[in-house]
């Protein structure tokens, strides 16, 4: 009888943890798609910022406990609030484990291309669809899973945890990380887990970023009417003339390979162009130009600027042209201290111990949140479980990978 007692008990007893765990996981679901339908698009893609989806973020995670300490801090760009967002859970323990996701995203490009509406999220089977589901959506809601696990099991924490929402990455991160690093005192006992990076099976953890520069050029030449081409200066076909030479000079002079990277070589892509005129009969006296870099740590950012800059001068000479350069966002390569190998072995291990795989270490082509935090000194990882649709048409998030990273998050501060 105490036996067939005992086993109705652990019976019902997992039937309701059961159901503790479907409520909780119905929670995040629905907590996930309502900040995807707050639209967050950062000010440079044309968007209004981070303003709403930081306000219903704060509103409803400070329902959770009153033992979360939450400070804010926000910049201002252009008269528009970008807010930046730190709960922490401390039960005084001697380290502190952050985990740091942003909450703006890139405009959503042309809507025709999607087959769900981009800024209302729709759930089909495993996935769900929007624009900053992946990027950076989902390490946001693992991170606040982690976070909510301790708030209700506070007795298996070996480190205290906390979670920053910031804003701005989409465009540098002078608003977000940047502004926050400038204002926050963090410590040495202050490590840092940032999921906005990750392949399909999370078998990469990055550790390391390349260098990166936005450059604009702009090419000053003579306005005149398309009939009349001799009087004038076309700066559209200098412009090309001008981004076809940098970007063969770039990547023959910087060519060199380092395995731990992917892809492992700098990369040097034009991009966007600012058109200096919309009408078929104008020749335009003025065009701007992209490019977007990703230098290995073996060269230097003002190497790379100065070869722009001498073949910019070449061209002058060469053309008559003025040639303007603009650093748009700039950063150095970022690697962990020494003292870092332990931390991410840690990692790898708990990534091991919840999936049962083997990870690497790698580096990527920067732009992270991580790489502000180890310019700054502080340990960091950058490792997710993501499809990789960030900027693309119809992203989309795995809820199956959402919730299995927050496992991983889980085990780690348990470490």
């Amino acid at each position: 009888m105490d036996n067939s007692f005992e086993v109705i008990k652990a019976y019902l007893d997992a039937v309701n943890q059961l159901e503790i765990q479907m409520t909780e996981k119905n929670y995040f679901i629905d907590l996930y798609s309502k900040m995807i339908a707050i639209n967050s698009v950062n000010p440079s893609g044309g968007g209004k910022g981070e303003s709403n989806r930081a306000e219903f973020l704060k509103r409803e995670i400070l329902k959770w406990s009153k033992e979360i300490r939450f400070e804010e801090y926000v910049a201002e760009s252009d008269g528009i609030k970008r807010p930046n967002l730190l709960f922490l859970f401390d039960r005084g323990k001697e380290r502190t484990v952050w985990f740091v996701a942003h909450m703006d995203t890139v405009s959503e490009g042309d809507p025709s291309l999607w087959k769900y509406p981009p800024f209302k999220a729709t759930i089909e089977g495993d996935k769900i669809y929007g624009r900053g589901t992946c990027d950076n959506g989902q390490g946001g809601i693992s991170s606040l899973i982690a976070l909510r696990h301790f708030l209700d099991h506070p007795d298996e924490m070996k480190n205290n945890i906390g979670v920053i929402m910031v804003s701005d990455e989409e465009a540098g991160s002078t608003y977000g990380i940047d502004y926050v690093l400038q204002k926050r005192k963090f410590t040495k006992n202050d490590k840092f887990v940032v999921p906005d990076f990750g392949t399909p099976d999370g078998s990469s953890v990055e550790v390391a970023e390349k260098g990166l520069i936005w450059l604009k050029i702009t090419v000053i030449g003579k306005q005149c009417h398309a009939s009349t081409p001799d009087v004038g200066k076309n700066a559209h076909r200098l412009a090309r003339e001008l981004e076809l030479r940098i970007d063969k000079s770039l990547h023959s002079k910087f060519d060199a390979k380092d395995s731990q990277f992917t892809p492992p070589t700098s990369t040097f892509e034009p991009t966007k162009v600012e058109p200096g005129t919309t009408s078929v009969n104008i020749i335009p006296g003025k065009e701007s130009f992209y490019f977007d870099m990703r230098i290995l740590p073996k060269y230097t950012i003002d190497e790379v600027f100065n070869e722009v800059k001498r073949i910019s001068n070449e061209f002058t000479r060469e053309s008559g042209a003025d040639v303007l350069l603009e650093f748009i966002n700039k950063a150095k390569p970022s690697s962990n201290t020494p003292e870092g190998r332990a931390f991410v072995q840690k990692f790898i291990d708990s990534v091991k111990k919840v999936r049962g795989i083997d990870v690497k270490s790698v580096g990527i082509g920067g732009g992270t949140c991580g790489a502000f935090f180890r310019n700054n000194g502080f340990d960091t990882i950058v490792w997710g479980t993501l499809d990789e649709t960030e900027h693309m048409p119809n992203e989309y998030a795995k809820l199956s990978n959402v919730f299995g990273d927050a496992e991983v998050f889980i085990d780690f501060v348990k470490s």
